[in-house]
Parts: C-alpha cells; sequence; structure tokens
C-alpha cells in the first residue's frame, strides 16, 4: 500500500510539473487575447513600418471597448512576421489588404480577426491599392512606371498600367482613378502630376499638372479632388493645396504656402466629406468652402513628431502618430473633435498608416 501510494505521488507531481512546463513555455503578450480566433472588436488598425530592410514592421490595434492598444497583432494571429516596411491598408467587406512594400506583398486578411486568407508576393515596390470592385484592383507603386492590376476576389495578377512614371495615392470617382505621381526616384520625368486612368479599359487618358509631389489626395462632398503637394524634397516650389474638377479636370482652386521650406503632407478629410486636416508640422484643418489657407494650428505639434493623420468616421476623433525618433517605439495621440487630447497610444516602431474596419 506505501509503495502504490508513493508511485501516485510521483505521478501526480510529474503531472503537475509537465502542466507547469508547459504553460512556462507558452509566450503570450500580456496585452493580447488568448483567443486568437475572437474578432478583435470595435477600433482601428495601425501598421508600424518598422525600419527600412530590418524586416520589423507590426501591427497594432486598438479596442475602443477595452481602451487596449494590442501589439503584434499580425504576428500573434498568424505565426508569421508581417514583413519590412508596412505602408498602407485597404479595406473592402470583411477583408483588409494590408501593402509591404520593400517585402513587395500584399497580404489578404480577414478583417474583424487579422487572419490571413491569401498573399500577393513578387511585386515591385507597392505603395497602395484601390478596389474598383469585385474583380478588379489597382496597386501603385514606388519604383515600376505603372499601376498592377489583381483580381479583387482572388488576389491574383492580371496585368499593369504603362504610367510612365512611379505612382503613388489614388482615389475612385466614378469610372476614374486619379493617381498621383509623388515620387521622382530613378526617373527623369517631374513629378509633379495627377494621372487619370479609365477603370473601363485600364488606360491612362489624361494628366493635370500641379505642383512637385502631390502627397495625398481626397474628395470632398462635392466631388471635388484635393491635392496636397509639399512642393518637392528639395522645396524646389512653393508648396500648394489644389482643388480639382473631376469632370472637366480644370483646377479650380490653388492655396498656396507661403513658406517654401515647409513640407504639408498627410491630407484627409472627415466622415462627412466637409473639412480638411493635413499636417504641415502642427496639424491644421479646414473647410472645404474656405477661400484661405488656415492661419492657425487645429493642434499644435509641441514636443511630437506627428507622421500620419486620419479621421475616425465613427467618432470624428482627431489620429495622429507619433514616429519619435524613427528608431524606438512611437505613439498614437488622439484628439476631440474640438482639438483637445484625449490621451496617447503606445505602438510600434514608426506608427503610421492608421485604418478603420468598415465593418464596425
Amino acid at each position: 500500500m506505501l509503495i502504490k501510494a508513493f508511485k501516485l505521488a510521483s505521478e501526480l507531481l510529474l503531472f503537475i510539473v509537465t502542466v507547469a512546463m508547459i504553460f512556462s513555455c507558452t509566450k503570450t503578450p500580456v496585452d493580447e487575447p488568448i483567443e486568437y480566433e475572437n474578432k478583435l472588436g470595435n477600433g482601428f488598425y495601425v501598421l508600424n513600418e518598422g525600419n527600412f530592410t530590418y524586416g520589423n514592421a507590426s501591427m497594432s490595434y486598438y479596442q475602443s471597448d477595452s481602451s487596449k492598444m494590442l501589439q503584434q497583432v499580425f504576428y500573434n494571429r498568424n505565426d508569421v512576421p508581417l514583413g519590412d516596411v508596412a505602408q498602407s491598408m485597404t479595406f473592402w467587406g470583411d477583408y483588409a489588404f494590408v501593402i509591404v512594400n520593400n517585402s513587395g506583398i500584399v497580404w489578404a486578411i480577414n478583417a474583424e480577426t487579422a487572419k490571413i486568407v491569401s498573399k500577393l508576393s513578387g511585386l515591385h515596390s507597392p505603395r497602395y491599392m484601390i478596389v474598383i470592385d469585385a474583380n478588379k484592383s489597382y496597386i501603385s507603386d514606388f519604383q515600376m512606371k505603372g499601376i498592377t492590376v489583381v483580381n479583387t476576389s482572388t488576389l491574383q495578377a492580371q496585368g499593369t498600367i504603362l504610367t510612365g512614371k512611379t505612382t503613388e495615392r489614388m482615389v475612385l470617382y466614378q469610372d476614374k482613378v486619379f493617381v498621383a505621381n509623388w515620387s521622382n526616384y530613378n526617373q527623369t520625368s517631374t513629378n509633379n502630376t495627377i494621372q487619370v486612368i479609365d477603370v473601363i479599359r485600364d488606360k491612362l487618358t489624361d494628366s493635370i499638372v500641379v505642383t512637385k509631389e502631390p502627397n495625398s489626395m481626397v474628395l470632398d462632398k462635392f466631388g471635388k479632388l484635393w491635392v496636397l503637394c509639399s512642393g518637392g524634397y528639395l522645396n524646389e516650389e512653393q508648396p500648394a493645396l489644389y482643388k480639382i474638377n473631376t469632370t472637366n479636370l480644370a483646377i479650380e482652386s490653388v492655396f498656396t504656402f507661403q513658406n517654401i521650406n515647409s513640407s504639408p503632407n498627410q491630407l484627409t478629410i472627415n466622415a462627412s466629406s466637409d473639412t480638411l486636416y493635413f499636417i504641415n508640422n502642427n496639424i491644421y484643418r479646414m473647410p472645404v468652402d474656405a477661400t484661405s489657407l488656415p492661419e492657425h494650428a487645429f493642434v499644435d505639434r509641441k514636443n511630437r513628431n506627428f507622421y500620419h493623420l486620419a479621421v475616425d468616421p465613427n467618432t470624428s476623433e482627431v489620429l495622429a502618430t507619433d514616429a519619435g525618433n524613427y528608431l524606438q517605439s512611437g505613439y498614437v495621440f488622439r484628439f476631440k473633435p474640438d482639438g483637445t487630447i484625449i490621451d496617447s497610444l503606445a505602438a510600434g516602431i514608426i506608427p503610421g498608416f492608421i485604418g478603420f474596419n468598415r465593418n464596425h
């Protein structure tokens, strides 16, 4: 009986030690739920670019219901790294397409769980993706002088639209896609045009000359295209904000920034499409019926390094990422619609693009 009791005690001890070892070897981030298959809930994504060639891009997710910022969401839910330089996201139905620039990858994920659905690789230097319909999407490129056409549903490449220039931001309006020629990297053509693509024929049909480096574009509630130009990498031209008629392609207004050394960027718009926001060291806002650029900042920079900008379509909160010194983890600052700060959220290295899940 004593031997039997000893044997039972030994087996029980072995079981306890084994269980303890299993749990001690399981790494669970403090702020990431164990049930990875669960939906992320209401909130927004943050793509942390990471350092160029380091392959340390990551994905954060802010859960508004719990006020928690989840880190390393993509890796934790898929057990694979996101890649090198996470550039942008595009949402379509239940899915989100994550463009990873230097890796030449587009990931298709379930927008509510961040689980991988499919992958497109072998691209040159993808930047942004815009969905035309279930069968067609365009992907702009930093190095290739053209746009890659893919099947939205299968994420299979279908061909290329030659543009003669590298491509960046894109805006869809009716049967046209407006494409910004932002970079002059590895090209002789001047980077000062907005090209017009016919989405029925997948063909370049026209272009509009603007100031150098058109870096961001939005559509307002009147169907007008707004284009923000920095003036060039070396400040060759005066920065300017354009309002363009999307029907006849005429430039209706030009708002010129007085300081040639300034570099306005990150033009965005609110959900009602009547108020513009942009970064020019500080954050500025401007109604679409304004007759001049804003004189005073909406949010003062102070000691922050504003990098990317977004307006929450549900709450009208203004979100700005802070890239810090571009080496350590940065932050996302949340501001009320009146510019009052709400809080700051820790993110990854070089927090950039902010994406709102359209299902929420």
